[in-house]
């Protein structure tokens, strides 16, 4: 079963597939990416949901990338990243950019 990771402080460039290289950079293969945005505008609303192949997967990236800068990110940022749709399965993590 597939299961979701939410990250959000996302910078206005970072779209779909920046956010799918990132994640293929450090190592992690993801099913899919979705940009939250406006539903007037178009604008994105500066958060979206990562998708993994399953709960195990979601978990493991959600823990080995935490602490990590996200690749390509300019300027550094503080990112946060929580598990999605199960609240309390998986605790959140401050993804920390130095």
């Amino acid at each position: 079963m597939a299961a979701s990771l939410w990250m959000g402080d996302l910078e206005p460039y970072m779209d779909e597939n920046f956010i799918s290289r990132a994640f293929a950079t450090m190592g992690e293969t993801v099913m899919s990416v979705k940009i939250i945005r406006n539903r007037l505008t178009g604008i994105p609303a500066g958060y979206c949901f990562v998708e993994f192949a399953d709960l195990a997967t979601a978990e493991k990236c959600l823990h080995k990338i935490n602490g990590k800068p996200l690749p390509g990110a300019t300027p550094l940022l503080s990112l946060q990243l929580h598990q999605a749709g199960t609240p309390g399965l998986i605790e959140p993590w401050s993804w920390q950019c130095p």
